[in-house]
């Protein structure tokens, strides 16, 4: 019984499980009214408070072990393990080192410049992008915009909306040089 739980541990997907929650939530509302989903909100937020003070806890507690600093900064980088040590406000690595990663990798598969404008209280990550296509524009399918919102979204769960800007061209400055001398006999 032991290893089937494991097994389905290590399959959670948490968006996956969002959805089921919410779904759940509405059959109470439905069976049971407003007041029933008032209290089965209450008892998920309840649950989560609880979750949440048992791993500050246990981070704290690892924090002080030598070496173990490293080792948390690698299990965050899973997506199960980042997003949960995310959704309660315990990532080892700081929201904005985790987009400009995510960014790097956006650069690498799309052949195109990233870079984080800001990110707001609501959690809206600003992106801007110089236009134009570099060698990787043409290996996906999937619309740029998509492409970095994912992976800025798998790298920063709590972000809620990427907002890709294209970067106005630079413009190129007017050379003005000396007159050329006019050929002798010329009018000047």
């Amino acid at each position: 019984m032991g290893d089937q739980h494991m097994d389905r541990v290590m399959v959670l997907d948490p968006h996956t499980v969002g959805v089921r929650v919410e779904g759940l939530l509405v059959e109470v509302e439905s069976a049971g009214g407003t007041v029933a989903r008032a209290a089965a909100d209450g008892v998920v937020r309840e649950l989560l408070h609880l979750n949440e003070a048992g791993l500050a806890r246990l981070l704290d507690g690892l924090v002080t072990v030598p070496g173990v600093t490293e080792e948390l900064r690698v299990l965050a980088e899973d997506e199960l393990v980042g997003g949960l040590l995310a959704l309660y406000g315990l990532h080892p690595v700081p929201i904005e080192e985790r987009v400009l990663v995510a960014l790097d990798r956006a650069r690498r598969r799309l052949g195109r410049e990233f870079t984080l404008v800001d990110i707001d209280a609501a959690g809206t990550a600003r992106i801007s992008t110089a236009g134009g296509c570099g060698s990787g524009c043409g290996s996906t399918a999937e619309p740029v915009s998509e492409t970095v919102s994912r992976l800025v979204q798998q790298a920063a769960p709590e972000i809620v909306e990427v907002v890709l800007e294209e970067a106005a061209p630079a413009q190129k400055l007017l050379q003005i040089g000396h007159r050329p001398k006019a050929p002798t006999g010329a009018p000047a």
